[in-house]
Order: C-alpha cells, then structure tokens, then sequence
C-alpha cells in the first residue's frame, strides 16, 4: 500500500493514471473553491476570502501546464523515447497532495487566523495558543504533503524518463523551481 502512495506509476496502466488524475484534480479543484484556496504557484496554495468557482480550476491548468511543458521538455533532453502522456500523468497524480491541504480551512479556519495578522505589521501577531498549535500541525502536515508531492513527481519522472544520472536530478529540481516562477507569473499576469 505505501508504494501506491509514493509511486502509483509502476502499479496502474496510463489510462487508469490519467482518468485518476483527471478526477483528483478536478475534485480538489472543487474542494479549493469549497474552502475558499487557491493554487497560486505550482508548490503554493493560499486560503482567500471569496474564491469563485472558476479561480481554482484555471490555477490548476496553469500550474499542471507549467510544470507538464517544462518536464516534458527537460525529460526528451534526458531520453528522446520519453512519452507526453507519462509526463503528464505523472504531473496530474503529483499535484494530489495540495488538494488535501484545502480540508486545513474547514470552516474557514485558516482564513480567521490569516485575518490575525496585521498586513502592515506582519510582527503584531494576535494568535492564541490554540492558534499556534494548529498553525503548527498543519505546517508539519503542509511539509510532508511538499515532501509527499516531490516523491510523486519524482518516481513518475524517474519512470517516465529512465532518469539516473545527478545532473539530470539536478535539472529535475531545476525544473520544479522554473515552474513554480512560470506559474506565478502567468496567475499573477491573468490577475483575476
């Protein structure tokens, strides 16, 4: 069962991957407009007050492309045989774990302790204690699920792509990174 967990990609067929991929994404989609969260970078995720509807479901295109386009094109460097849908999928099924991260504001609670602290002056804090358990919890919870979410990627890239050597890791890592500045530029130009 924890194989399944870190690499789906050795145990289920490409059609079985992209049709759960397909459903993860469109169903945590819906959970970040539930629970007012936006996917505002491919390694980010925000609670915000009124989320419309549409705002999760286009922040998840524009992150699943940005990271899918520059993988893909880092992965033919790595071996040309490596396929657009092994990529992709891999991409789809990574992002799960940012979905189960919106169930942190259930009944707004991370909108209310967001709203504790002074933009103006990030340094007056007004938490209480039980502020400051939770927002501890589910900082440990939203590290293991970033941690959860590069094992997923990696063990699909591997797979996809005969990965082996420390400089194509390197690009790998790379990768991630230029995705996550792509994705934050294109959400930030689109700016709705």
């Amino acid at each position: 069962m924890n194989k399944i967990i870190i690499n789906p990609f050795e145990k289920f067929t490409e059609v079985q991957l992209f049709a759960l991929g397909i459903a993860l994404t469109i169903g945590g989609s819906l959970l970040g407009f539930l629970f007012s969260a936006r996917f505002d970078g491919v390694l980010d995720l925000h609670v915000a007050p009124g989320v419309t509807l549409a705002q999760p479901f286009i922040d998840n295109a524009i992150n699943t492309v940005s990271l899918f386009l520059l993988l893909f094109i880092v992965g033919i460097i790595i071996n040309k045989k490596t396929r657009f849908i092994d990529v992709f999928n891999t991409v789809l099924i990574a992002r799960s774990p940012f979905y189960l991260l919106t169930l942190g504001n259930i009944s707004g609670f991370m909108n209310g302790i967001e709203n504790k602290i002074n933009p103006n002056d990030p340094l007056d804090i007004n938490f209480s204690p039980t502020d400051i358990l939770v927002l501890g919890v589910f900082s440990m919870f939203a590290v293991g699920f970033l941690v959860w979410f590069v094992a997923l990627l990696y063990n699909g890239f591997k797979t996809a792509t005969n990965l082996k050597s420390t400089p194509h890791k390197i690009a790998f890592g790379f990768t991630i990174i230029l995705a996550e500045v792509l994705s934050k530029a294109l959400i930030g130009f689109l700016n709705y």
